[in-house]
């Protein structure tokens, strides 16, 4: 058994980054894989001398001491600080724990072709240097939403065990645990994307068998796009974003985010609207986006608090579109496959798909764009304008020069939430900020059988972020 976790989820180069390794073996080695357009071997560490340590709790800090549910002294996982080398480039890093047995042997193989896993792996991200040249797109990874699903060994909590573990969405009772704690969870222990048990790893996605609120599934796909289309990116996490707010987005020209990026705190919201608001672009290629308001107990345990709209500032205002309005398209077994029926097919986001008004995005059957969870837009669906188009009513909060673009059904054979339509689309608050409105955007943009939907992307992402730097690899 190894387990482990990176103290700074986003060094620079330059830097270090403290790798916290609890393991049974007597020794242990880290290979370096950078996750960009494939995995690339960058490095690693000797031996390592190995230590088992115990699991804390949720919303404990795991590099400290802290104490057990009965009051059992739990003693800090052991950190080993590792340089990161200057030559470094922005991106996704894996760090691979590979067990030893203390003569310079291995005693496990672990798998290189995949930054997935329950155990022996650590994800990071390296940061630009602060003083050095930014990229112009800023892809943010959503560490809050891998973390609030935490579980680290997939076991639930037993109250007549006091063990297992717990994330934001199966807490125990308070009356079920013998002492006091936070409704948090804290950022310093394993499984920040991979080498842990996500909450619902049981709920397949029948396309990508990898698990849901891990790197793997959505963003992996993602980044490794991007950087195949030859676009400079530079990475950061929510935690960037939570701390540094307009400084970390100052020289970027677009702000990436996708998949399910469910969880931002007030900080992040600020930077992001007021970079939007200054002529800064941001697009969301995911679904259910901004869905909670976070706060911050400490400096790494945070707990959700309300939902946005509850909070009197709908996520709306900034994405343009709410789950509140959307729903989930992937119950009963996918009945039957919805994309998103288009209007505005004239608009440069169109340009060169061929696509006309009515025609589909992404709805065949090995596509279902409009899937896992997508946010939708307020409009009256039984009266579009008279050109017969749908235009939001800013009941919701989205804004009033929101363009509908395209409109996905989700009460048909899923669930509807409010006016159940997916709604892509885009509004100009100073940049331009569009939305793809569905977690299944980066799986059906990679799977390769929908170039239209790749079109899109490219019209989106170039105009809003600049040309790719380098000539992408498929000629596009």
């Amino acid at each position: 058994m190894i387990r482990g976790f990176a103290a700074q989820p986003s060094p620079v180069p330059g830097g270090e980054v403290v790798l916290h390794v609890s393991t049974d073996a007597p020794a242990f080695r880290v290979e370096f894989l950078r996750c960009g357009d494939g995995l690339t071997p960058c490095g690693g560490t000797g031996w390592l001398p190995g230590a088992e340590a115990p699991a804390h709790l949720p919303f404990h800090d795991w590099t400290v001491p802290n104490t057990g549910l009965r009051g059992e002294p739990l003693a800090p996982w052991p950190g080993h600080r590792v340089p990161v080398p200057e030559g470094w480039r922005s991106g996704v890093y894996l760090a691979l724990l590979v067990e030893g047995d203390g003569a310079g042997g291995d005693r496990t193989d672990p798998d290189r072709t995949t930054p997935d896993g329950r155990e022996a792996r650590a994800l990071f991200t390296v940061r630009p240097h602060p003083e050095g040249p930014r990229a112009p797109l800023l892809y943010k990874l959503p560490l809050f939403t891998y973390m609030a699903y935490d579980l680290i060994d997939g076991r639930p909590y037993d109250p007549d065990e006091a063990s297992g573990h717990w994330c934001l969405y199966n807490m125990p009772r308070a009356r079920e645990v013998p002492v006091a704690f936070p409704p948090a969870v804290n950022l310093h222990r394993p499984g920040g994307g991979t080498g842990a048990h996500p909450y619902d790893i049981a709920n397949f996605d029948p396309f990508d068998a990898t698990p849901r609120q891990t790197y793997v599934h959505w963003d992996h796909r993602m980044v490794g796009w991007l950087e195949r289309e030859g676009h400079e990116v530079d990475l950061c996490t929510d935690l960037d974003l939570h701390r540094e707010g307009a400084g970390l987005l100052r020289g970027h020209r677009l702000l990436v985010s996708a998949g399910h990026d469910e969880y931002w705190t007030a900080e992040m919201r600020d930077a992001v609207e007021g970079w939007t608001a200054g002529g800064g672009n941001a697009v969301f290629l995911g679904g259910n986006t901004c869905w909670w308001r976070v706060v911050f107990h400490g400096p790494l345990a945070f707990s959700r608090e309300e939902f946005w709209h509850e909070a009197g500032r709908p996520e709306n205002a900034m994405t343009g579109v709410s789950f509140r309005n959307g729903g989930e398209r992937d119950r009963d077994d996918h009945p039957d496959p919805v994309g998103f029926r288009v209007q505005h097919a004239g608009h440069w986001v169109f340009a060169g798909t061929g696509l006309r008004d009515g025609d589909v995005l992404g709805g065949g059957a090995e596509e279902y764009l409009v899937g896992y969870e997508c946010d939708g837009a307020a409009f009256d669906r039984a009266a579009p304008d008279a050109a017969g188009t749908a235009r939001p009513t800013g009941a919701d909060g989205t804004p009033p020069d929101f363009t509908i673009l395209g409109i996905g059904d989700t009460r048909a054979g899923g669930w509807g939430m409010g006016n159940g339509a997916a709604t892509m689309g885009l509004h100009r608050p100073g940049g331009w900020v569009f939305t793809g409105a569905t977690t299944d955007w980066p799986r059906v943009l990679t799977d390769g059988r929908c170039p239209a939907l790749e079109r899109v992307t490219r019209n989106v992402v170039r105009r809003l972020g600049g040309p790719p730097a380098r000539a992408a690899r498929d000629g596009g």
